[in-house]
């Protein structure tokens, strides 16, 4: 077939014609003959000259094969494996004997062979040569391998691609080679070659998380790769300290070795794992460094009603990496001011009455308008009577302070009538006694048993209902008289409580005086095992405020010490309401995880049970991602405002949660419930870089910076610079240009032998916050990491093109659909053919041809 590069040039034919318009006007003195050969040599030549010019060729289907052989020679292949590729070499051409075949040695370089001997006499070759001789290898460019090895084929030949290599890039860009192959359609056959066996371990991968807060506990995930099994000692440094270390067991292959660490500052780090194992070949290759980005610590204000108790939360969450603030209920802040630098505030078991309303309007503002994260921890504290029910913290957070149910209640007042309560106290206790009643509902059942050396039933335990009025004359006709002795009266209340059918069982104490000792802690504990609680007051200076305290502690209750008998009637109502209501439930409670995800995939399978909790209700549209087994909420979150909220329903301390403190989970869990709860300041720039494949000792890198001001909205318009530094290199700033809302972007060509190190200017306001600083660390060991031939990515190559895995003969050998259009240019002969005539035109116009007429046949002279 006839095809024309440069059809175009064939208009210069248009000149043929005027050869011959201006042959019966020409003054020559040549015969007629003569003139018209002349006419027609001239032409032809003009016809030759537009036919080579339009550069026509001659296409015809071929089926003679080139083959190449690109073989990796690099150091981390065995001289065995080369070999035997110079033998498969030779036995694939003694059976397909292709019409071209040629062979590339490659590395970091290429070279292209004489003949499998060459192969051969390199794979002989000390590994430990200098580099350069033939190829260099220190390294291996799959891209340049294939790249060489295209330009090997012959244009018009059926091409074979046939790729030698374990498939370890060490620099270049496959894909770019692979998407070349595709274009040209061009098969890459591959065959895996054996890497060099030396028994040497090294360091094969370090996987670290891109960022993390300073302070805070990290994984970081090194593989170790051996020839040979053994004990190994793995050491991860940030900065030349050694942060972390573990004694492993090696298999042959790759072993994972998981490490925690912390970084103790801020900003940009070079984190390093080693190992160490006895008898180990090769010391370059024992290590391997990676950048990281540290930010600084999340700050807390932790709020807690119990100061010694505060050291379980606090300490969990300082070794995760926050900066813990403890505080008292009268220190937390009253401005929103004053809360700004914090980025969570925690509540644990504060009472309402310990904050003051300025406190809760400016933690109310800072959560919904400055984007603060509050939680709130349970304790008795903080439900009933005096607690958050219907305030603002209540408005901020996932749940109400009350219960699903209104549940049946059983109170007993306990009263003391020694001598010693005759006068004002009595009339406060029995006006107080006569308060709770009048709180209690008409469901619910009330006993009085009051005690001095004796006790009475004043009023055993019936339902307040009808009996209001009754009761109420019962108390006021109570008398003192006699000693005081209070381990029977309690007892008799625990019997009659015993057997009462009742969901809440509360018994109240008074006392003014002091007690034989006996084995109250005893009888308390049965109380507690009956689900009673109890709670006592100690009336004036004569009681025994140890003895009472201790059973208010041992019966789960409240214990109160008074000096003026005026307060009881206050007491006594807010005892009664927490009866009908009761604040907790002190039982065992085992915890289900409703949204695991929340928790950021925490295992969750080994949760101690707790043994209490605050009552909560559910709010409509807050998450619930911990519950009981009855349903009831332990975990609730929800976003209000610009912030984020959630009420952990039991404490965080050793009364409730007294199992979990110890639980290895305790601080994990509380450190991802931080997390997610903490302000999510806007980043004012964030640093990213994207290093590129390596092209000899150089390669690209992108630089990339987000900018945004402090309400989070993108910065545009503005002229960045980032500082840059390879190596000892002097540093350059390197200007960035926009190309997007608030994004900076540059190109930056660096020695890929050397650290790059790119930060955001000292001392630049944009740096306050985000990541200011990445660093590019070079792997001059890549090469010697004697990974095993990665099958799946050769397999890909050949499937991608339409290559043979392991390709015989049979694989390699033409068919009809591979024979190739071979063109044969015919400009060449042209133009030989238009200088040929060329000068045969010369010669026609000195020499005559034919022999003259008579005279002058038009009448011209020469």
């Amino acid at each position: 077939m006839l095809t024309w590069s440069h059809p175009a040039a064939l208009w210069l034919l248009a000149a043929v014609p005027l050869v011959w318009l201006a042959l019966p006007v020409s003054r020559t003195t040549f015969n007629r003959r003569q003139r018209w050969l002349q006419a027609v040599v001239r032409s032809l030549l003009l016809a030759a000259l537009a036919a080579a010019i339009a550069r026509p060729a001659i296409s015809s289907a071929s089926s003679r094969q080139s083959i190449v052989y690109a073989v990796d020679v690099s150091h981390s292949i065995s001289s065995a494996a080369i070999e035997a590729a110079a033998r498969t070499i030779d036995n694939l051409n003694a059976s397909l004997q292709p019409a071209h075949a040629s062979v590339v040695a490659f590395g970091r370089s290429t070279a292209v062979l004489e003949n499998t001997s060459a192969l051969r006499r390199l794979a002989q070759l000390d590994p430990a040569a200098p580099a350069g001789a033939v190829v260099d290898r220190a390294g291996t460019d799959l891209e340049m391998a294939i790249n060489a090895a295209r330009a090997e084929l012959v244009p018009g030949y059926v091409p074979r691609l046939v790729l030698f290599s374990d498939g370890r890039a060490t620099a270049g860009s496959t894909e770019a080679a692979l998407a070349g192959l595709i274009a040209a359609r061009v098969p890459l056959s591959v065959e895996p070659l054996a890497v060099r066996s030396l028994g040497d371990t090294w360091i094969d991968s370090l996987e670290l998380p891109d960022r993390a807060a300073a302070g805070a506990a990290f994984t970081a995930a090194i593989g170790v790769g051996s020839q040979r099994g053994g004990r190994a000692v793995v050491e991860l440094r940030a900065d030349d300290r050694v942060i972390a270390s573990g004694t492993v067991d090696l298999a042959t292959g790759t072993t994972a070795v998981t490490l925690n660490a912390v970084l103790d500052s801020a900003g940009a780090h070079v984190l390093r794992a080693s190992v160490t194992a006895a008898g180990d070949a090769l010391a370059g290759n024992n290590s391997l460094a990676r950048g990281m980005w540290a930010d600084a610590p999340t700050e807390v204000l932790y709020v807690e009603s119990t100061p010694a108790s505060a050291r379980y939360l606090s300490s969990a969450l300082t070794k995760s990496g926050f900066k813990v603030t403890v505080r008292p209920p009268a220190a937390l802040p009253a401005t929103e001011r004053e809360l700004d630098p914090f980025d969570l505030v925690v509540l644990s078991d504060v009472p309402r009455a310990s904050l003051s309303a300025p406190a809760m309007s400016a933690l109310t503002g800072w959560v919904e308008r400055g984007g603060g994260g509050l939680l709130v921890a349970g304790g008795a504290a903080i439900f009933g009577e005096g607690g958050y029910r219907n305030s603002p913290i209540e408005r901020l957070t996932p749940v109400t302070f009350e219960r699903r149910d209104e549940p049946e209640v059983a109170l007993i007042l306990v009263l003391d009538r020694s001598w010693s309560m005759a006068g004002t106290s009595m009339d406060l206790c029995k006006a107080a006694a006569q308060a709770a009643v009048d709180v209690m509902t008409d469901e619910q059942s009330l006993g009085v048993l009051t005690f001095n050396d004796q006790f009475a039933w004043d009023i055993p335990l019936r339902n307040v209902g009808q009996n209001r009025d009754d009761i109420r004359q019962k108390i006021a006709a109570i008398e003192p008289g006699g000693h005081t002795l209070i381990f029977p009266a309690v007892e008799q209340a625990y019997l009659a409580l015993h057997t009462a059918k009742a969901r809440a069982k509360h018994v109240l104490l008074l006392s003014d005086g002091r007690s034989y000792p006996d084995d109250y802690e005893g009888l308390v504990s049965k109380m507690v095992a009956a689900r009673i609680t109890v709670s006592t007051i100690a009336v004036g200076p004569s009681a025994d405020p140890d003895l009472l305290r201790n059973i208010a502690k041992w019966g789960k209750g409240r214990s109160y010490q008074v000096s003026d008998a005026k307060e009881l009637p206050q007491i006594f109502v807010k005892e009664a309401k927490n009866a009908a209501t009761p604040a907790f439930d002190e039982k065992p409670i085992t915890a289900v995880v409703k949204t695991p995800a929340f928790l950021g995939g925490l295992d969750l399978t080994r949760m101690p049970p707790l043994k209490g909790r605050t009552a909560t209700v559910l709010k409509d549209t807050a998450l619930e991602v911990v519950a009981t087994e009855d349903g009831d909420p332990l975990l609730a979150f929800w976003p209000i405002g610009l912030g984020r909220t959630a009420v952990f329903a039991s404490d965080v301390k050793d009364r409730w949660a007294a199992d979990w403190v110890t639980w290895r989970g305790y601080g994990p869990f509380f450190s991802a419930v931080a997390r997610a709860l903490e302000r999510r300041r806007p980043a004012a720039a964030t640093l990213d870089v994207t290093p590129g494949p390596v092209h000899g000792d150089a390669r690209m890198v992108g630089v990339s910076l987000e900018a945004r001001d402090e309400a989070g909205r993108r910065r545009d318009l503005l002229r960045p610079t980032v500082r840059v530094r390879a190596g000892v290199a002097p540093e350059q700033d390197v200007a960035l240009r926009q190309v997007a809302p608030g994004r900076y972007e540059a190109a930056v060509l660096t020695d890929a032998r050397e650290p790059l190190a790119i930060s955001l200017p000292a001392g630049d306001p944009k740096a306050a916050r985000g990541i200011a600083s990445r660093i590019v660390l070079p792997d001059p060991a890549a090469e010697y990491r004697f990974r095993a031939a990665d099958e799946d990515g050769l397999r890909a190559l050949a499937a991608a093109t339409g290559g043979a895995w392991r390709p015989g003969p049979e694989a390699l050998a033409s068919g009809g659909a591979d024979r190739r259009s071979e063109r044969h240019p015919l400009w060449p002969a042209l133009l030989t053919a238009a200088l040929a005539l060329w000068l045969l035109d010369i010669l026609f116009r000195r020499v005559r041809v034919f022999e003259p007429d008579a005279g002058p046949a038009d009448g011209h002279s020469s």
